[in-house]
């Protein structure tokens, strides 16, 4: 079946030359009117060349005869056609990677501000995350969806690993990259 546009018609200048022609013919005009509409051009395009308002094409089109026949001598063409869009393919995560980042995003999403304990697992997280997306070309919402996060938790850490600039240049400061020199120093606890 073919798919022809809904909005934005313009009728053809052999429509505006047939109206023309027709002249004060109202039964002609009528039946012309109502095998354009029958066709799929909008209310909107034929009032527009016409002069009458949409409501009045719309009962002039209702009220026509069901086997209507348009003379020989007019044109009818047919209202422009969809442009149908090739269906996206999307690239799918290494099943191994995607594995991998499996095993490592509970002990990565454990990493806390200055603990020590799983700052490597969440680095290889993040880096195997830049990876697949980076590299791999897969889109971060496809493996968001695959690792059953958010697309900007995935969005966040990877700003705030320094691997994607942030999205908004605002004063936040949840965006800024991690740096050494903020962590809060661990405590020595000396007895004086």
């Amino acid at each position: 079946m073919t798919e022809y546009k809904k909005t934005r018609h313009t009728l053809p200048q052999e429509v505006v030359a047939t109206f023309e022609r027709i002249g004060e013919n109202t039964e002609t005009r009528n039946l012309y009117i109502a095998a354009l509409r029958r066709v799929g051009w909008t209310l909107s395009s034929i009032s527009d060349v016409t002069g009458i308002t949409r409501e009045r094409v719309r009962q002039i089109e209702q009220n026509a005869p069901e086997d209507l026949e348009v003379p020989s001598n007019v044109h009818l063409p047919m209202p422009p056609k969809k442009v149908v869009r090739e269906p996206r393919t999307y690239v799918e995560p290494d099943p191994v990677k995607l594995e991998r980042l499996m095993e490592l995003q509970p002990l990565a999403q454990q990493n806390r501000h200055n603990s020590e304990e799983f700052r490597q697992a969440a680095e290889d997280y993040t880096a195997l995350v830049w990876e697949v997306h980076d590299k791999d070309g897969v889109p971060l919402y496809r493996l968001a969806k695959r690792l059953g996060l958010s697309h900007g938790a995935l969005r966040f850490r990877l700003a705030r690993y320094g691997y994607k600039l942030p999205q908004k240049t605002g004063v936040s400061k949840v965006y800024t990259r991690i740096d050494p020199d903020h962590r809060v120093k661990p405590r020595i606890n000396s007895a004086s």
